[in-house]
């Protein structure tokens, strides 16, 4: 994109930031109606600077809900201004990590300055859920390895589904593709990403083996089953494969490393 941009007073989530050259950051914002859109905040770091530029920097951290200002002639903008619009998520733990995994995906899979208000709108609703987890909520209930799935995995197997339906590679879980006929609950399928599920395995492809009911529960974002999301998360987890290529989501490394 070379024609200049002007987006002036957006409503914007904090994504990511890096360093850029001594005092200023490369900041990535997800826009609802802009999409993912990176630009750079000057001066914003460091002892040297304008105090006001200075204070910029705790607005600019993930997961900071805010009104930017944002101009320039490339895809990479200048920040002119930004505010705090209100209260934000207080993330901790399981669902901080969980949160970091949301924003991953939408860095690498998210299309720059497009209409994303689904997408943007999903994003706060699952957010908001991870905000509300705490690991209290699974301390007063019996199973609560299966509490932590539904408050957990849940929101999250769902942003994954939405996620990959805006980006259109949406999931077939309806219909068996041989016959047309709809998936039955009682039968199991060989599923295939690029088409959907099969009651017979397909010679030479590549498929997840998913029950009828998984598909069926996935379809309705019924996911209170442990079956369901188990095999949810192992066919999302494919699906999204295909989109993110070969270099592993540093996100899902963390969480493994300290909660599995």
């Amino acid at each position: 994109m070379n024609s200049r941009s002007n987006l002036d007073n957006k409503e914007a989530v904090v994504l990511h930031h890096f360093d850029y050259r001594n005092s200023s950051l490369i900041v990535n914002f997800f826009i609802s109606d802009a999409g993912k859109i990176s630009a750079i905040a000057k001066g914003v770091k460091g002892s040297k600077g304008v105090r006001s530029k200075r204070s910029q920097l705790a607005l600019l951290q993930p997961f900071q809900k805010v009104m930017v200002s944002l101009s320039g002639k490339q895809d990479l903008l200048i920040l002119k201004s930004i505010e705090s619009t209100s209260t934000n998520w207080k993330l901790t733990g399981k669902s901080l990590y969980c949160a970091y995994y949301v924003n991953e995906l939408l860095l690498r899979l998210l299309p720059s300055h497009m209409d994303c208000q689904e997408i943007f709108q999903l994003y706060h609703q699952v957010l908001t859920l991870l905000d509300q987890c705490s690991e209290q909520n699974c301390t007063d209930v019996s199973n609560r390895e299966m509490q932590h799935i539904v408050l957990y995995e849940a929101p999250l197997r769902l942003f994954e589904l939405k996620l990959l339906e805006f980006l259109g590679y949406g999931l077939n879980l309806t219909d068996e593709i041989q016959s047309g006929f709809p998936v039955q609950a009682e039968k199991s399928y060989h599923y295939l990403i690029e088409s959907g599920p099969s009651e017979v395995p397909i010679a030479n492809t590549n498929t997840l083996l998913v029950s009828g009911s998984t598909l069926i529960n996935l379809s309705n974002s019924q996911l209170s089953e442990q079956k369901t999301l188990q095999e949810s998360k192992q066919l999302l987890k494919w699906a999204l494969a295909e989109q993110l290529g070969n270099k592993p989501l540093k996100s899902r490394e963390m969480y493994k490393q300290l909660y599995c």
